[in-house]
């Protein structure tokens, strides 16, 4: 008996032999061009800009990383045969949003098959007229991959958009960005919608640190709206999500992420270094993260070994979106508490990197690729191999962020498995590009003068800071603290 995979073809989605579907993927394969060289350079890159919001973990903390991954790095580093996956399942489209970049009718006549299913699965190829002059300008490919695994629902969301120059005010940038659910899909959703139209909306965009700030807080003002209006069912008060959120101009790289979902930059074949982590988990474990655990007790609740709590609901992170009933201490209103007083806050830490010539790929995955099921070594070394090995396919992207889900997957990931691909190619000697970033980058400043700054708003009641986004100013009633 085969083993059959589905297709997504012109005429929708038919199941295949898998020999059918790999004859199928290198018939378009060699069409697409192949991508451009890649030159070493021992050379490394210094950090532009680093927050550490409201006391949290320095991003120079290693503690948990070297705790939990110098046993990882023992297992051996081999490639056994590959099991069946686990009902696989893909994140709806996100990207392109707007009319201008929707693909042409005609995409079907030149798009790999499986990319019909979904645009933001890898580069848009050289036939889309919108999207491959930003690939050019970005120095940039991409690809996505993500499995339910064993777990019952698939509760993670990717994004993955490509926006072009709004008439000098804002230059092309790359978003991508992985939203790790839990208590089921509603947040993770709800902010793989939003949060991208957040950051263009933020008064302080371009300066993508404060945007991003403001971004991350706006969309977890609209979702606790939402999960506290009348009528929703106790089960959605729950619903919270980790995010890690990679911003790609021509010259930075920007990450912005609250709870345990990771990035971490891959370097090149012979680099100082095999990888850099651009991330730190935001954990509720006071050996690992001192000063979070001292702003989760002055917010009012339990610091547990490992998670936490207020009153009978726990979360082993201390910072996310949603997770109402975590939001702020028992018997406060979360509408009328600042967000530098909230327990589980979805205010990110945000870092800035210069791109260097060095720099190989960027990973940005859920804990079911991390965690405790691979080391960030194994990740650099499986994600170095898939680009070489499938450097002539056109999707190298997409087969190595493949390759890292079903090594998960082997490794008995017990979670959903969500990753991103974002090769970086250096620059060719050109006249540097305008960036988003600011050298003044700061959250103090305002670009709408009478409007509050993101610092500004993090001493303001939640509804007033965000006014529009929260319209449910009530509670949970004591009946629902109890269901």
């Amino acid at each position: 008996q085969p083993k059959v995979g589905w297709w997504c073809g012109a005429l929708g989605p038919v199941s295949l032999p898998r020999g059918c579907q790999m004859d199928v993927a290198a018939s378009y394969n060699q069409r697409l061009p192949w991508p451009a060289v890649m030159d070493v350079s021992p050379e490394d890159r210094p950090v532009a800009i680093r927050t550490s919001s409201m006391g949290s973990t320095p991003l120079d903390t290693h503690a948990k990383r070297l705790r939990s991954e110098a046993e990882l790095d023992s297992c051996p580093l081999h490639e056994p045969d590959e099991p069946p996956l686990k009902r696989m399942e893909f994140t709806p489209c996100h990207s392109p949003t707007r009319a201008e970049q929707t693909p042409p009718e005609d995409m079907a006549s030149v798009m790999p098959p499986r990319r019909l299913a979904s645009v933001g699965f890898g580069t848009p190829i050289s036939g889309h007229p919108i999207c491959c002059p930003l690939v050019s300008e970005l120095r940039l490919r991409y690809g996505m991959h993500q499995t339910q695994g064993p777990r019952s629902s698939m509760e993670d969301r990717t994004v993955c958009k490509l926006e072009r120059a709004n008439g000098g005010f804002a230059p092309s940038h790359g978003f991508f960005a992985v939203l790790d659910g839990h208590g089921g899909s509603a947040a993770a959703e709800h902010c793989a919608e939003r949060l991208h139209a957040n950051l263009l909306g933020s008064h302080h965009f371009p300066d993508l640190v404060p945007a991003l700030q403001d971004a991350f807080l706006r969309t977890d003002a609209s979702f606790l709206s939402w999960a506290a209006s009348p009528g929703r069912r106790a089960k959605e008060s729950h619903a919270g999500a980790a995010a890690v959120a990679l911003v790609v101009t021509p010259n930075h790289l920007t990450v912005a992420h609250a709870g345990d979902c990771r990035a971490i930059l891959v370097k090149k074949e012979g680099a100082t270094r095999s990888f850099e982590a651009l991330t730190h988990d935001h954990v509720a474990e006071r050996s690992i993260c001192a000063e979070e655990a001292d702003r989760v007790e002055r917010a009012g609740a339990s610091n547990e070994p490992g998670s936490v709590r207020v009153g009978e609901h726990d979360l082993p992170m201390t910072r996310a979106f949603g997770n109402l009933r975590l939001k702020v201490a028992a018997g406060r209103d979360w509408t009328q508490e600042a967000a530098n007083a909230q327990v589980v806050t979805a205010l990110p830490d945000v870092s800035v990197f210069a791109r260097g010539p060095d720099d190989l790929a960027v990973v940005v995955a859920s804990d079911g690729l991390f965690g405790e099921v691979l080391s960030s070594e194994h990740v650099a070394e499986y994600t170095r191999a898939a680009l070489q090995e499938n450097a002539a396919t056109g999707d190298a992207e997409g087969m190595a962020a493949r390759r890292l889900v079903e090594r998960a997957i082997h490794h008995q990931s017990s979670d959903n498995v969500s990753v991103v691909v974002v090769s970086l190619e250096p620059s060719e000697g050109s006249a540097e590009s305008p960036d988003l970033l600011r050298e003044d980058s700061t959250a103090t400043q305002s670009f709408s003068p009478g409007r509050p700054t993101v610092l500004e708003k993090l001493s303001l009641p939640f509804g007033e800071a965000y006014p529009e986004e929260v319209r449910a100013r009530r509670s949970l009633s004591p009946e629902e603290e109890r269901s």
